[in-house]
């Protein structure tokens, strides 16, 4: 039975219907993340400067696939392009890139040049140097495989481990990849190359005009405190806007709604962070010290990630490997669905069946046909839902933060909540997210349903003063309950 949309614009609604943790009593322990190369860098950085975090989750996302990517599309965008061809998203079966834009449905192929595609790309693609994941575990795409495989690119022993265990366990089959063929890893190395010249070539293009392109000034700077001080704790999220969002470098990762210690930052339906209300907090500057484009230290994530200092960053265009294998899904159920080989969706498969994760965040199709939206997989047949490729990005680290933190915490506060007596409807919202049975089949009454509605959002608001996110934080769990039930008997 799907929860009355009426009761769910709130904040209860992530808890109970998108993440499905709540309703499972999961506790997630490790993570599995799957992520563009602009979203994976904001989780490494995230990961190196956790004394600016001031949050656990990063430390739980133990392992990070990444996906090739040479640019990504605004829905908005996408949509205009496919109904100019007279065609409707609704129509498309299946998006691919094979030289050019490729979208599958009954009838046949519709097919739009990469040159054309280009022009619809968003505009912080243009400013990215990273065409094969560089930071990611485990770095996977098509290019640079025969069709119906994978190229999978394994970085660092973590990622090794998880590889070498769904080929072993069956999961993936692996071949040698093509190391000579001009349609092998010479190509991809090709393809590696051209996007860090045009993302160099455009920051040139940007500087004429005086805007700055913080973060491609930031990648060989290994000195942490001279990062700090161009990120400082004054720098707040007019700041970011007016720094990152405006200029078109927002990457639609979801970081500085992430940290957000106030919960004034709201991604939008368009990926962009929106402001809620005026920030409160002197001692915070998260969501600008986080943001993959204020600064990114490319070359000081890759020391404390591999160990290895990059001897010239241009000259390793696929970055750092242990090996680069093509593999498939061992199952066939999964190469139907997935995207080329379905490595991706068969490795996340291995994790969860195994235990080496609790959880993988990932992006699937919305309501709206093939919009994006973070989606956390718990069981192997969750990850099925999450097979494919949409060539759009949603803003997949707030459900990070939400399965590793959120979810705990607002149990935390529900429990209490209830146990005073301040948010009865709870009781309604958890029996309507379980199965009905078949004597539970009446109706709430729309004026009741609405006066239900004002009371959760009332104890969600007072859950999110400031002030009580900020005590939760610090670890001061009986204050933060104390200054709740005094607001709520106020």
């Amino acid at each position: 039975m799907k929860l009355p949309q009426a009761l769910l614009r709130c904040s209860v609604e992530p808890l109970i219907e998108e993440s499905n943790l709540v309703r499972e009593a999961k506790q997630v322990k490790s993570l599995a993340y799957v992520a563009l190369p602009c979203q994976m860098q904001a989780v490494r950085k995230a990961q190196l400067m956790l004394h600016r975090t001031r949050q656990e989750w990063p430390r739980k996302v133990k392992l990070v696939i990444g996906l090739f990517c040479a640019e990504s599309f605004p829905y908005e965008e996408l949509v205009k392009v496919v109904e100019s061809k007279g065609l409707s998203m609704d129509r498309i079966r299946k998006w691919d890139i094979k030289g050019k834009l490729l979208g599958y449905h009954e009838e046949g192929v519709l097919k739009i040049s990469l040159k054309e595609a280009k022009k619809f790309a968003r505009s912080n693609c243009r400013y990215c140097t990273d065409y094969t994941a560089e930071l990611a575990d485990v770095s996977i795409g098509a290019v640079g495989s025969a069709k119906g495989w994978n190229t999978v690119i394994v970085r660092t022993l973590r990622g090794l481990k998880a590889v070498r265990g769904a080929i072993e366990a069956g999961y993936l089959e692996v071949r040698e990849p093509d190391l000579e063929g001009e349609r092998g890893i010479p190509l991809l190395r090709k393809l590696a190359k051209r996007k860090l010249s045009t993302a160099k070539k455009n920051r040139g293009k940007a500087e004429e005009k005086g805007m700055r392109v913080m973060h491609l000034e930031t990648m060989h700077e290994r000195d942490l405190k001279k990062l700090e001080e161009m990120t400082t704790k004054e720098h707040r999220i007019d700041e970011l806007l007016r720094d990152v969002v405006e200029p078109g470098l927002c990457v639609t990762c979801g970081v500085c709604e992430a940290v957000c210690a106030e919960s004034i930052i709201k991604i939008g339906e368009d990926g962009m962070p929106r402001k809620l209300r005026d920030c409160e907090s002197t001692d915070c500057g998260r969501c600008y010290a986080l943001c993959p484009r204020t600064t990114l230290p490319a070359d000081a994530i890759e020391e404390e990630l591999f160990g290895i200092r990059r001897v010239s960053y241009e000259a390793r265009v696929l970055g750092q490997f242990i090996e680069i294998l093509s593999c498939r899904a061992g199952r066939e159920a999964i190469r139907k669905v997935g995207q080329d080989g379905g490595a991706t969706t068969a490795l996340l498969a291995y994790l969860l069946d195994t235990g080496e994760v609790d959880a993988a965040v990932s992006v699937t199709q919305g309501e709206k046909p093939w919009y994006p939206v973070s989606f956390i997989s718990t069981t192997s047949g969750d990850v099925l839902r999450c097979a494919g490729t949409i060539y759009s990005t949603a803003p997949t680290i707030v459900a990070v933060k939400r399965a590793l933190s959120q979810h705990e915490d607002f149990r935390r506060y529900l429990n209490f909540l209830r146990e005073r007596g301040l948010l009865p409807e709870l009781e309604l919202v958890e029996r309507l997210a379980k199965p009905p049975l078949a004597a539970e089949t009446a109706q709430v009454d729309e004026e009741e349903l609405m006066a239900r509605r004002r009371k959760v959002e009332a104890a969600i608001e007072r859950l999110a003063k400031p002030a009580v996110k900020m005590m939760v934080e610090q670890g001061k769990a009986e204050r933060a309950v104390e200054l709740v039930v005094k607001e709520g008997d106020a």
